[in-house]
C-alpha cells in the first residue's frame, strides 16, 4: 500500500458513510481514483466489509463473549459449528484463534436466562466437540481509530464507546430495517433504504441522524482483514487486581494513546480488561506487551494471549432479532 491507500483506508475507519469526494480532498485524489482503490481493497480482500457499531445496550441487550477449546472435530465439523453460529442473528462475532482457545464469539441476550437457553441449544448440539467454554460479560466497549495507518499517535478523538447499563430506546419496524440494511451495508444511501423502507430518502436521513443522536448508531468504519492489512492480530484477556476508578483511567487513557490498540473492553468474569493489537510481527507484539505488563505490573495478576488468525462474521444488529423467541 502507498501513502494514499492507507489515508483512505484511515477516512474510512475513521467515517465508512462520509462522501468519497470528501475521502478524496484529503487524499489528493480525484474521486474516481477514490473508488478505485476502495473496490480494489474489497477486491483483495484487504477490507472485509464495512461495519456499523450499535450500541446494543441502548436496545435493552447485554454482550457476552463465549471462549470455546474445541477437541476431537474434524475440518468439516468446525465449518458445521461456525456456519451455525453465524447464522444465529444474536451472534455478532465468530472468530478462529491459536492459544489457549480455539474458537470465540459474542452474543448478545436480554438476560443471563436467555443466554443460557442459548447456550444449551449449541451444548447439545455441539457438546462432543466443546472440551471447555468460558464466558465473560462485556461492560464496556472501545474501539480506536487506526491511527497507525497515518502515523498517528493516539488522540482524544480516537474513542468510540458502547455499552454499559442496558437501556431501551424505541425501535419501531422502520427503524429497525433501515438499521437492518445498514448493518448489512453501511455505505448504502439513503435512496436505497428509501426504497426498502418505503418512506422518503429525506426522512431515512433523518431517522439515522436521530439513531446516531440517540447514540444507538455509534460509529460507521471498515472491518479489514488484519493479516493482510497490518500483519497480526492479537486478542489479550487480562486479569486485573486493586481496581479503583483512577487504575480503570489508566488503563483507558493508555489504550487510547496507543495507536496499535484498536479496541478494548471492560469486562465481568475470568478477565476484567481485553485489549486487541493490530501489528506488523511477532516480536512488534512481544514488544508493546512488554511495554504494557511493566507500565501496569501493580495491577496485572496474569494474562492469556490469543492470536485472531480467522474472522467469519461481524454484524451487531439483524432485524431477525426482533423476532427471535424469548427476545422480542
Amino acid at each position: 500500500m502507498d501513502k494514499k491507500d492507507k489515508i483512505i483506508l484511515y477516512e474510512l475507519d475513521r467515517n465508512a458513510r462520509q462522501p468519497l469526494t470528501k475521502i478524496a480532498k484529503k487524499a489528493k485524489l480525484s474521486r474516481e481514483s477514490v473508488l478505485y482503490r476502495v473496490r480494489k481493497f474489497r477486491k483483495l480482500g484487504l477490507i472485509r466489509n464495512f461495519l456499523i457499531v450499535i450500541d446494543m445496550a441502548r436496545l435493552g441487550y447485554t454482550h457476552y463473549k463465549i471462549y470455546l477449546k474445541l477437541h476431537n472435530i474434524s475440518e468439516d465439523e468446525e465449518k458445521g459449528l461456525i456456519s451455525y453460529l453465524c447464522t444465529n442473528p444474536l451472534v455478532s462475532w465468530v472468530a478462529s484463534c491459536d492459544g489457549a482457545y480455539s474458537l470465540i464469539f459474542a452474543i448478545k441476550a436480554r438476560s443471563i436466562v436467555d443466554l443460557n437457553e442459548h447456550m444449551k441449544k449449541l451444548r447439545n448440539k455441539f457438546w462432543q466437540f466443546i472440551k471447555e467454554a468460558e464466558t465473560t460479560t462485556n461492560i464496556r466497549g472501545q474501539y480506536f481509530y487506526r491511527d497507525y495507518l497515518v502515523g498517528n499517535v493516539g488522540t482524544t478523538e480516537r474513542i468510540i464507546e458502547w455499552g454499559g447499563k442496558p437501556k431501551e430506546v424505541k425501535l419501531d419496524e422502520i427503524n429497525g430495517i433501515i438499521l437492518d440494511a445498514v448493518s448489512e451495508d453501511p455505505r448504502i444511501s439513503a435512496v436505497d433504504i428509501a426504497n426498502q423502507t418505503k418512506i422518503s430518502a429525506d426522512t431515512v436521513i433523518q431517522r439515522l441522524k436521530k439513531l446516531e443522536n440517540d447514540k444507538v448508531i455509534q460509529h460507521y468504519m471498515i472491518w479489514p482483514n488484519v493479516n493482510k492489512l497490518m500483519g497480526n492480530y492479537y486478542k489479550v484477556l487480562i486479569s486485573l487486581h486493586n481496581i479503583n476508578e483512577e487504575n480503570e483511567n489508566k488503563l483507558a487513557s493508555y489504550c487510547q494513546q496507543n495507536p496499535y490498540i484498536v479496541y478494548s473492553v471492560n469486562a465481568y468474569g475470568r478477565w476484567q480488561f481485553e485489549i486487541d493489537l493490530e501489528v506488523e510481527n511477532v516480536q512488534h507484539f512481544r514488544e508493546l506487551i512488554r511495554e504494557f505488563l511493566n507500565k501496569f505490573s501493580d495491577i496485572v495478576s496474569d494474562y492469556t494471549v490469543l492470536n485472531i488468525y480467522e474472522e467469519y462474521k461481524y454484524r451487531f444488529f439483524e432485524k431477525k432479532i426482533l423476532k427471535a423467541p424469548g427476545e422480542s
